[in-house]
């Protein structure tokens, strides 16, 4: 594996921390701030940078050669980081984020190594899925039975996210944002 990207993969697994938001206070020791305006501070610093990126043309260490004029994928993370802090209920933010920190590079290296089809779905789709339950029985007292197929569902639809290529959206922000919409529906349901 090169170095750009171990780097790339690392920064990934970075993501799966974002949860640690939750524990600083939501009034901060400084008045009148709020937890939420750290977030979107770290969401405006990430779009200035990326605004100046954009407009210099600049390249860095890890920036895939497909980003170079266009929105970059640690932009579309940023973005979804901050709507599921923001949006999403903690219980499915956590795992969420957890999930596509942990399983978007474990797919990402699979689908390097040329895998058969089935070994670059299953393993991710069994790894996600195992984050979820393991978050939200650890962060629930829920039914076990209906916090498995909320986080069956997830991972279904973040794999789905990660493999699908849509056109000017990249896979960080989706696998974020698709399966997070729909546990959190399924999670203020139950």
């Amino acid at each position: 594996m090169d170095r750009e990207v171990l780097a790339r993969r690392l920064v990934h697994c970075l993501i799966a921390v974002a949860p640690v938001y939750y524990l600083i206070p939501a009034e901060l020791p400084v008045s009148p701030l709020m937890r939420w305006h750290l977030l979107i501070a770290f969401f405006a610093a990430i779009v200035l940078f990326e605004s100046v990126r954009l407009w210099r043309k600049v390249t860095f260490f890890g920036l895939r050669p497909h980003e170079r004029n266009t929105i970059a994928s640690h932009a579309w993370a940023a973005a979804g980081i901050t709507l599921a802090l923001w949006l999403m209920p903690w219980e499915i933010a956590t795992p969420v984020l957890i999930g596509m920190g942990l399983v978007d590079p474990l797919a990402g290296e699979l689908r390097r190594a040329k895998h058969a089809r089935w070994l670059q779905i299953v393993p991710p789709l069994a790894v996600y899925a195992a984050i979820c339950t393991t978050a939200l029985v650890t962060l629930t007292d829920a039914p076990i039975l209906e916090l498995i197929a909320i986080s069956c569902l997830g991972a279904t639809l973040a794999v789905a996210a990660e493999r699908r290529r849509i056109p000017y959206v990249d896979d960080d922000f989706l696998m974020i944002i698709v399966p997070g919409i729909v546990m959190s529906l399924l999670w203020l349901a139950l």
